[in-house]
């Protein structure tokens, strides 16, 4: 299983190795380690949740390429490329590929749809759990910079009532509420559900104190 993942990752690598938005293989190799502590209590195949772990992110470097969004599912040839190339087992390609396209659905979107997986469910959370806390924060910032958003503008409205993926936040502060602070709510299973808690304090406690210094209060 090791030598499997191994080889997806070589090929992510080559995939990946351009992205500066925070979406590189630290981030998937985060994800992978936070999936496999969710499926110790929360059941799912290892198989499955690892090799869509690695390779959940195909799209963003097409997304850079074109200049627009670009759906997880654009991403599908590729990944299944890289899954045979692997050697991965053939019967359960079909779950890696839904668990990639669908780990972008939102409860919080206008047409949001819910996972129906456990496989689904534990991407889910584990690639969101690793948008919040400090990680979070970083990359969210990591992601502004590369994009040309800007920290913060107070003159705007900082929650809309539906978080659009296809629009870039009119701050990097803008996104917190648009999407990062959602995301505790959003979680599937009980043990991400957990872990969010701490990470989503932070976070808020984050966004108070940049908004004090910001104003000269601190």
């Amino acid at each position: 299983m090791e030598q499997v993942f191994n080889k997806i990752a070589k090929g992510m690598e080559g995939v990946l190795r351009v992205d500066s938005s925070g979406h590189d293989m630290h981030h998937a190799w985060r994800v992978f380690n936070l999936a496999m502590k969710l499926i110790e209590s929360e059941g799912g195949d290892e198989l499955v949740v690892g090799a869509a772990a690695l390779t959940h992110d195909a799209h963003r470097v097409m997304k850079a390429e074109s200049g627009h969004f670009v759906s997880p599912g654009d991403s599908l040839p590729t990944v299944e490329r890289i899954l045979r190339e692997a050697g991965f087992p053939e019967d359960k390609i079909a779950s890696v590929l839904h668990c990639v396209e669908l780990h972008e659905e939102y409860g919080f979107e206008k047409d949001g749809r819910e996972a129906d997986t456990i496989e689904l469910k534990v991407i889910q959370d584990a690639d969101n759990l690793d948008a919040i806390g400090a990680v979070g924060v970083a990359r969210c910032f990591v992601f502004g910079g590369a994009h040309g958003v800007a920290l913060w503008n107070p003159e705007v409205e900082e929650q809309q009532e539906h978080y659009d993926k296809t629009k870039l936040a009119p701050s990097s502060i803008h996104h917190f509420y648009d999407k990062l602070f959602r995301l505790k709510d959003n979680m599937n299973t009980s043990t991400a559900k957990k872990m969010a808690e701490g990470r989503h304090e932070y976070m808020v406690g984050f966004a108070e104190r940049f908004k004090k210094e910001w104003k000269g209060e601190l």
